[in-house]
């Protein structure tokens, strides 16, 4: 019990410690680059006079010390401020824009997941065959590819050729849980089709290479010639034995990309105009909304968080080595 408690007592302090950092390196950072009164008050037609209120009103005449200790203490609050720009709390419009990016990354993870494990399985438990080679060279093309690039092909070739898809925005929506989603109308199914694709592919062709390489480890193991020679069929020893000695390698990055399409599927979200996080995220950089960047760098560092305790969760839950250990 002490040992489990000494566990939890460690994440909480890493994570309060990575939250620090991360709102001290985002404000820091922000702040530091141009003048958001400009974006605020309307430049043409203010006067000296009006532009010192402005700066006041927002507090950018404190020192920067200052202005930091003021966050500081609106967040002590659970406030990061009102947005310059929206003029709303600046966490609540950041939470306004998750659930589009949540069912963005949502999706694309799963679609990721299923196919890259299928490709790797298939392809490991066949080295040298001619799907093996494909499916090689496939994933190193996926992963050369840039993503404003795949964005703009999948736009061409499925939006203005075909026409099939949509080539921007959200569509039409239903609401869930007091939140809003795509995926539950046809229209909006639509078009998330694409933008998901365009996170997909490459965490595909990640996922199918690391699926691989354990595949083919796991088949020349000596307890895998064991279970051949019980007479196992081939297709109970891929999914009793095989996928769960992979799935540790591919839980982690599945974690870790799901975090990143979380808080930086920016291109893609700016090539299809999905109104996200990640949209928001560089619209607010460039008005230089101040307290949006931070709230949502914030929300960023909490999300990497609590996806590392996820991932280790799931570690105890499928490798009895970790519990053991534990």
């Amino acid at each position: 019990m002490m040992a489990l408690f000494k566990v939890i007592a460690g994440r909480l302090y890493q994570a309060f410690l990575l939250l620090a950092v991360m709102s001290l390196v985002g404000f820091v950072g922000i702040h530091s680059v141009g003048n958001p009164v400009y974006n605020v008050v309307n430049i043409e037609t203010a006067t000296p006079e009006d532009i010192r209120r402005a700066t006041e009103l927002l507090g950018l005449d404190l020192p920067l010390w200052r202005q930091y200790f003021v966050f500081l203490q609106n967040l002590a609050t659970g406030s990061f401020g009102i947005s310059y720009i929206y003029h709303q709390p600046a966490f609540a419009l950041v939470m306004s824009k998750l659930p589009a990016t949540f069912e963005l990354a949502a999706v694309a993870m799963i679609v990721a997941t299923v196919t890259g494990t299928g490709l790797g399985l298939l392809a490991g438990t066949r080295p040298g065959s001619r799907l093996d080679r494909v499916v090689v060279a496939a994933t190193v093309y996926a992963l050369s590819v840039p993503s404003f690039w795949l964005s703009m092909m999948l736009i061409l070739l499925c939006a203005v050729t075909t026409g099939w898809f949509p080539s921007g925005g959200r569509g039409s929506t239903a609401e869930f849980l007091g939140w809003d989603w795509s995926f539950l109308t046809i229209d909006g199914l639509r078009h998330l089709v694409l933008p998901a694709l365009a996170l997909a592919i490459p965490n595909i062709a990640l996922i199918a290479r690391l699926a691989r390489a354990g595949t083919v480890e796991v088949q020349r193991a000596d307890f895998v010639r064991f279970c051949r020679a019980k007479g196992i069929s081939d297709r109970r020893i891929l999914f009793r034995h095989t996928l769960p000695n992979i799935s540790l390698p591919i839980i982690t990055i599945v974690g870790l990309q799901f975090g990143g399409m979380l808080a930086f599927a920016v291109v893609v979200e700016s090539i299809f105009a999905w109104p996200g996080v990640g949209k928001l995220l560089i619209d607010s950089i460039q008005l230089l909304d101040r307290p949006v960047v931070v709230a949502t760098l914030t929300l960023v560092a909490l999300t990497f968080v609590v996806l590392n305790a996820i991932v280790d969760l799931l570690y105890a839950v499928l490798d009895p080595r970790v519990r053991i250990s534990a």
